[in-house]
């Protein structure tokens, strides 16, 4: 099993979780920008809400499924 290292920044080391927060936090803007082009924001009673609902989806699927 591929286990992530901690990444090494200056000195300063940090978490693999950081990478993954990153990365949701790329994926969740390229998602935002699909549905704001598409017409779909309209369909959601609270947008911000659905958007960290999503944005707390992806980065546990990174989780999940990148480990």
């Amino acid at each position: 099993m591929n286990v992530p290292r901690d990444i090494d920044l200056g000195g300063i080391l940090v978490a693999p979780f950081v990478r993954y927060l990153f990365l949701a936090l790329v994926i969740l803007i390229a998602v935002r920008f699909a549905v704001g082009r598409l017409g779909l924001r309209s369909m959601f009673a609270n947008p911000p809400l659905a958007e960290a609902a999503l944005y707390v989806c992806i980065l546990a699927s990174l989780i999940a499924f990148w480990i």
